[in-house]
């Protein structure tokens, strides 16, 4: 199984973070929290100082560095410092609350809601893991047959996927409903693939159908937050998004961007890998629809009431 982002010592330490951030023990996820919230603040000072800010201690700080693969607070300060004077995470990032207030006006909702949403699109794509997205690509280029399982929410990212595979000559259906999922997945075998959507990766429905997918030797591709999730550990490819919570946006509601993200990397990278094909399926499809256009039929409306005068 490959985990999207957890092994890199040093590069893009503040995406893989925030990945991280749902699993962390308490104290050590309050001062990850800390750090993300501003980090030039943050690790302006001593662990000391980082600790008193977060509420926490300086063996916090050091459990964080262990986990993200650094060797002490010097090696975190250099990396947080580095990365977020080279990426959004930059004063842009720290002046933007992640709150809405009942005050606020409209201009500063429409800031927010932009910096939350290019924060979760930033920091899923830092931290994704290219191989496992070439790995799955692959696979669904070539296979049979592709299910996409997922319920409630996480439907409408399924349901994407799915229409964007079809427009380029990839077999694929999407279950929503566990029981036609279920007798859909113990129908496939080796050489299909089957996908599954879940902010959590605990959903016991999605759980179901990918793990009757596995079973039957399907190769199995996970998009979830939870790197450390029951559904992660069912997959041969985990894509982990990472969720950016605000006013009335939390935990799946929030998910949406970065989910939309990964869906778009594995689309395109699909596309890549067969290129030619891509481009001709486009094309071709492109075409079929072209009549059922709204401003096509507009367009002959207009010529056939003139053609009638």
């Amino acid at each position: 199984m490959t985990v999207t982002g957890i092994t890199a010592a040093t590069d893009g330490v503040l995406a893989r973070m925030r990945m991280l951030v749902p699993d962390l023990p308490e104290s050590t996820r309050l001062t990850a929290e800390c750090i993300l919230d501003d980090p030039h603040s943050a690790v302006a000072g001593t662990i000391s100082d980082l600790a008193a800010s977060a509420g926490t201690s300086t063996g916090a700080v050091s459990r964080l560095c262990r986990t993200l693969g650094l060797d002490g607070y010097p090696s975190l300060r250099v990396s947080v410092i580095r990365e977020a004077a080279a990426t959004a995470y930059g004063s842009w990032n720290a002046d933007i609350s992640r709150e809405i207030a009942p005050g606020d006006s409209l201009a500063d909702v429409a800031r927010t809601l932009e910096a939350v949403g290019a924060r979760a699109v930033h920091s899923t794509l830092a931290g994704l893991d290219l191989d496992a997205v070439a790995a799955a690509a692959g696979a669904i280029s070539g296979a049979k047959r592709v299910h996409v399982y997922a319920v409630s929410g996480s439907g409408v990212m399924a349901r994407e996927l799915e229409l964007r595979l079809s427009r380029i000559g990839i077999a694929c259906w999407t279950y929503a409903d566990v029981h036609d999922g279920l007798v859909a997945a113990a129908q496939l075998g080796d050489g299909d693939v089957a996908i599954a959507i879940s902010y959590s990766g605990e959903t016991d429905e999605t759980l179901d159908m990918l793990a009757t997918a596995r079973d039957h030797g399907a190769l199995t591709v996970a998009i979830t937050a939870g790197p450390r999730s029951r559904l992660a550990a069912l997959a041969d490819n985990v894509l982990v998004t990472v969720a950016e919570a605000t006013t009335f946006q939390d935990g799946p509601l929030a998910s949406r961007h970065s989910e939309l993200a990964v869906v778009e990397m594995l689309y395109l990278a699909v596309g890549q890998y067969d290129y030619d094909r891509t481009v001709q399926l486009l094309s071709v499809t492109e075409r079929a629809v072209r009549p059922r256009r709204p401003e096509r039929r507009r367009t002959q409306t207009r010529t056939d009431m003139t053609g009638q005068h």
